[in-house]
């Protein structure tokens, strides 16, 4: 019995080290899904500054037209 136990502790011991040494496989999904985070916020980010962008040169044509239709009133 005591030789049971003896053995038990020593396994649990050696694979309490070892999991120290081996490589985490969560550690790296949480990178990959870090770095997919940040790729998508910089992609969202340029396209509203585009989109912006757009709608900065479309609205004078819109509210110079809508004025030159008041205007003819």
């Amino acid at each position: 019995m005591l030789i049971t136990i003896i053995t038990i502790l020593a396994i649990g011991v050696i694979l309490f080290v070892l999991s120290y040494f081996m490589n985490d496989r969560l550690e790296e999904v949480e990178n990959q899904l870090e770095q997919f985070s940040i790729t998508t916020m910089q992609d969202s980010y340029q396209m509203k500054k585009k989109i912006k962008i757009l709608e900065e040169e479309l609205l004078p044509e819109n509210t110079s037209h809508s004025t030159v239709s008041n205007d003819k009133d």
